[in-house]
């Protein structure tokens, strides 16, 4: 029933016969609607999501193509399509919240706040975070069934769909490593080769798109990032590359630090570590978009006492950014500030993302 109000919530949002708030898909189906409804993505217009978002994206467009020969319109038929296909991975995601709540005794709260949390309402239908969070999420559960490389496979599936979930697979890869170095080895490895195998195939079948992908997210801006707070460029190089490094470090520090602090179940690992893991990987990202607050739902089953209002209005001012984004030279001009825009450290836009990731940085030492 929660996950029906969900979905129906995010319909009214972002169906365009309704709110009609931005989502990526439009913006993308926007630049050439011809080319996407005929062509195919990399090869007849420029697409800058991984190659199995294109798989699932060429689905969608070719059913909106056929559907627009029997009278529907195409842009409906097209968006109605990525819907459906968001929503049959939030159910599956649900499923697996639910597992984990009954096998944990997890108090229904939490397990409502992990499937209902404010992002995953915005946001649900704004991208495919849904996609991969359900593969991290499915990763970690089966990790915790001592199902190693069956756990290997779908962190690394997740990370070909965003990159995300590897910073889960780099945690318990670090975890495992403690024990059985060769273990540890072969899951990393069958992670990281999933993971791979979609980028592979498209440099092979065509190179200009692999390149194209590479090219467009080496030049993406700081996104609501906390570096914003150090430069005026938000190009700036050096701190996209110090970005970079503690992406990368924080879930092998996190996990090195936390190890031993959790009571372990028998044959299992705490969830907690690489899903902290996961949200600190993201707060030092140069790159932290409002929806990929989605890969923190799943830790509200994991904070008890007040640490679940900390998540929840750390959640809720993730939901403010894009709320807000739209509006923020009436915001400026109310409270008497010049801004040049909601992308930079001026911006009151950008206050809210920084107060966001800090956060996630309390969350991350007071639920040690």
């Amino acid at each position: 029933m929660i996950a029906m109000i969900v979905i129906l919530i995010g319909i009214v949002i972002h169906d365009p016969l309704f709110l009609g708030e931005y989502t990526d898909y439009l913006a993308l189906y926007y630049r050439s609607p011809n080319s996407v409804l005929s062509g195919y993505p990399y090869v007849d217009y420029e697409f800058e999501y991984t190659p199995i978002i294109a798989v699932l994206w060429l689905a969608a467009s070719k059913i909106a193509l056929y559907l627009s020969t029997h009278g529907y319109d195409p842009f409906l038929s097209m968006v109605r399509s990525l819907f459906a296909i968001n929503i049959f991975f939030y159910i599956a995601y649900v499923y697996i919240i639910y597992r984990i709540s009954r096998e944990r005794g997890i108090p229904r709260i939490l397990s409502i706040l992990s499937i209902a949390s404010p992002s995953i309402v915005y946001y649900l239908f704004y991208n495919w975070d849904i996609i991969a969070t359900f593969l991290m999420i499915l990763g970690i559960f089966l990790y915790t069934k001592n199902k190693i490389y069956g756990s290997s496979i779908t962190l690394g599936l997740g990370a070909s769909v965003k990159v995300i979930p590897i910073y889960a697979l780099f945690s318990i890869f670090i975890t495992i490593l403690a024990s059985r170095i060769g273990r540890a080895m072969l899951f990393a490895l069958l992670g990281f080769s999933v993971a791979a195998l979609p980028f592979l195939a498209l440099l092979l079948m065509y190179p200009p798109g692999f390149f194209y992908f590479l090219s467009y997210h080496s030049r993406w801006y700081c996104e609501n990032c906390f570096y914003n707070l150090l430069t005026d460029d938000i190009y700036d190089q050096s701190l996209r590359t110090l970005s970079i490094v503690l992406t990368l470090s924080a879930p092998f520090i996190y996990t090195i630090v936390s190890r031993n602090k959790y009571i372990q179940e028998p044959g299992a690992i705490s969830m907690r570590t690489p899903l902290m893991s996961v949200a600190l990987s993201i707060s030092f990202s140069y790159i932290y978009s409002p929806q990929m607050n989605i890969f923190l739902a799943p830790l509200y089953l994991l904070l008890n006492n007040g640490l679940k209002y900390l998540l929840l209005i750390q959640d809720i001012l993730n939901v403010m950014i894009m709320i807000l984004w739209f509006h923020e030279g009436v915001i400026t001009s109310m409270i008497g500030i010049e801004s040049r825009g909601p992308w930079f450290r001026e911006s009151p836009i950008q206050w809210i993302a920084f107060v966001r990731i800090a956060l996630i940085w309390v969350l991350a030492i007071v639920a040690r």
